[in-house]
């Protein structure tokens, strides 16, 4: 009789955990999906909004333009950006009077998950220099995006 009762309490166990892992599993499954969902539906207004500040710009404020745009970019690719930036960009930009008008026109989310997403950004931009004529340029970009502390930032930028 007492090995019935030990049998039965090891299958009761085994079920028992069992059953919360596959609850836990549930539940975890529901979190990331709501959590993509949601990064769906955040990512486009944030992309729409950030792009421009990274590629608009004016040779008279370049410097401040850049810095804050800065502040949306990943420290991993901050630094990549920045050295970028004061090698080629904000010595051209200065050089030719350069100014960078940028829209977007169109996002959309390629991948999505709780903290990391790629959006497919349609760009616009118009580019004028001391010559005047102004210089109008489609583009397709891959953003990838990270969450760090709360906030969406840039974590690389792909021309396609």
């Amino acid at each position: 009789m007492r090995l019935f009762v030990t049998s039965i309490v090891a299958v009761l166990a085994a079920v028992f955990i069992g059953g919360a892992a596959v609850a836990g599993a549930l539940y975890w499954d529901r979190v990331q999906s709501r959590a993509e969902q949601s990064t769906r539906a955040e990512l486009p207004g944030i992309a729409k909004r950030q792009i421009p500040e990274v590629f608009g710009y004016d040779y008279q404020t370049v410097e401040r333009s850049l810095t804050d745009a800065y502040l949306l970019l990943t420290p991993t690719y901050r630094k990549e950006f920045e050295q970028r930036a004061n090698a080629d960009i904000i010595p051209q930009a200065r050089q030719r009077q350069v100014v960078s008008q940028a829209n977007v026109v169109g996002v959309g989310v390629m991948d999505a998950h709780r903290d990391s997403a790629s959006v497919l950004v349609y760009l616009n931009r118009t580019v004028t220099d001391k010559s005047r004529q102004p210089l109008y340029d489609g583009s397709r970009l891959r953003v990838d995006y990270q969450k760090i502390d709360g906030r969406w930032l840039i974590n690389y930028i792909t021309p396609i």
